[in-house]
Parts: structure tokens; sequence; C-alpha cells
């Protein structure tokens, strides 16, 4: 039987932030396709409660405090100095992360929500593609910056502007912003198509597929970029069937808040 630990409180509160962010429109309106690698409808969802857990079990009392049993869906570890980056262990179902700080920033947000897609890709069984789901990561966290920062009602020029100033400066990087920006393309499409005929536009309404040509390239930057040549895809360590479940104790006044 799965013995619980007692969580440590920074991590408990980093869970719940993470969990929040996670929650943002921002995330629950991505809804695009590379290759093997979806990123649609209650996709974030399923990454909330593998993040922020489910209760199992009543209130333990040790140690002159309360706590309550939690199910987690993933380890969570947060890596020491300025230069980490969020990253996903698959094979370890581990979710390494930096300080708090990241959720500071717009970039730091979006390093996160890009692990976060290798982690929801691995809970749906979809990772079977370490290039689509290296591509989807990447992808992610560059729309989820054109999200944050453009209004639907922002008119054309407002919009040109504003993806001038969010262009990445690195060629490599600029090819899966230009996929996200065409997947925000596609989204104010659709969305001015919607209200012609009243028909508002909701989360999970619609659906981006990448190109294959584009699909192709973002592969062969990611095969450079690992120092491979041939640029063909390689199946993922981490794509067998993923059960992993770890209890942990939390501090009840961190579980409530």
């Amino acid at each position: 039987m799965a013995t619980a630990l007692i969580e440590d409180p920074r991590i408990t509160r980093y869970r719940q932030r993470l969990a929040a962010l996670l929650r943002r429109p921002s995330c629950q309106w991505m809804a695009f396709a590379v290759g093997a690698a979806p990123v649609h409808r209650g996709f974030f969802d399923d990454v909330v409660v593998a993040v922020e857990g489910l209760p199992a079990g009543g209130t333990q009392h040790a140690h002159g405090s309360s706590h309550r049993q939690v199910q987690y869906g993933v380890r969570l570890r947060i890596l020491a100095g300025e230069r980490a980056q969020a990253s996903y262990d698959a094979a370890g179902d581990v979710l390494y992360v930096p300080a708090e700080a990241a959720f500071d920033s717009l970039d730091g947000q979006a390093g996160l929500i890009s692990a976060c897609v290798h982690l929801g890709l691995d809970i749906e069984a979809r990772n079977h593609n370490a290039l689509d789901s290296e591509s989807a990561a990447r992808i992610a966290g560059h729309l989820y910056r054109l999200f944050e920062s453009i209004a639907d009602s922002d008119d054309e020029p407002e919009v040109t502007e504003k993806l001038q100033a969010l262009a990445p400066a690195s060629p490599a990087d600029k090819a899966f912003f230009d996929v996200a920006v065409e997947i925000l393309r596609h989204r104010r499409a659709t969305l001015r198509a919607n209200l012609r005929v009243s028909h508002p536009l909701q989360p999970g309404s619609f659906m981006k597929f990448v190109r294959t040509p584009q699909r192709e390239r973002l592969h062969d930057i990611l095969a450079q970029e690992a120092g491979r040549k041939d640029g063909r895809p390689r199946r993922s360590t981490g794509a067998l069937p993923r059960a992993s479940r770890f209890l942990a104790l939390q501090p009840l006044q961190l579980s409530a808040a």
C-alpha cells in the first residue's frame, strides 16, 4: 500500500498556482494538432487534475496539525537557479519547474505551459512521436503569449503591431511562433464567422491542424537541434501506458486556500 508523505507547503502552493495558470482562458482556447499530438478540448483540465490532485481520504492529524490525503498524477520538483527552465520527465513522472518568479512574467508562464503540454500528452497517451510532442509544446508556449497579449477586439493594425513585438529573434523559434500566429488568425476568423450567424465561439468548438509541410519543417529544426540530420520522427521514451499515482498529505489550511 502506498505511503503518503507530508508535502512541503511550498510545493502545495506551487501546485495551486500552476493549476490556476492552466485554467486561464488562454489555455482553454488552445485547439490544434501537430501530427500525433493534439491539444484540444479538455486537454488542460486533465493536466490540472494531475497537478492539483484529488482528495484520497479523510483528514489526518499528526505533529499538532491537520492534513488531508491527496492523490497526484505527477511529482513536482522546484529547481534552483535563475536560469532553470520547466520540463517534464516522462520516465520518472516528474514535472521540473523553476522558482515562483516564473509566474511573474509572460515568458515564464509560457515555459510552464510548454512543459505541461508534454505532461498532458503523456496523460492522454498521445506522446508517441517525440518531434510532434516537442513541436506542440513549443507552439503552445507561443500561442499562450499571443492569447494573453492580443484581445479579440484588437483591430488588424493593433494585431500586426503586437505580433511584431512578440516575435522571437531566433529563426528556429520564429518557425514555431509563425505556426502559433496561424492558429491565432484561424481562431479570429472563426470567431468573426460565428458572430455573423449569432453563434458565439466556445472553447473546443474549432480545431486547427498544422499542415504537413509546416510539421516537416518543425521536425527538421528539432532534429538539427538534437544533432540528428535525418529529421525522421522518433518514438518518445514516455509512450508506454501511464498509470502513475502519488499520495501526499497537504496541510489543511493550504488545501483550502
